[in-house]
């Protein structure tokens, strides 16, 4: 058995963090393949290009990129954030 969140785990912690449904299971299934997508054309790059645009999120480039690299070495860490064990300032490299 898998200690992986589910889809459906995964979009209840997100919508948590956020404190309201800002995401459907379904809405978060097409942006992982996306994710996906992105990654095997042109890897983190192309994945944080990818979620910057769906998220129209108005975000450094930079630090995403360098939080997305700090969560890919230490999964454990993002599971933490998304459930509220630590704030993302924990995670970020100085």
């Amino acid at each position: 058995m898998s200690n992986e969140p589910n889809l459906g785990q995964l979009t209840n912690m997100i919508n948590t963090v956020m404190g309201q449904k800002v995401l459907s299971e379904q809405q978060l299934g097409q942006i992982m393949n996306g994710a996906k997508r992105a990654f095997d054309k042109g890897g983190m790059p192309m994945v944080v290009e990818y979620l910057m645009r769906v998220t129209q999120a108005d975000v450094d480039v930079e630090e995403v990129t360098q939080f997305a690299e700090t969560i890919r070495a230490n999964p454990q860490l993002g599971r933490d954030i998304l459930e509220g064990k630590k704030s993302i300032n924990q995670g970020k490299k100085k």
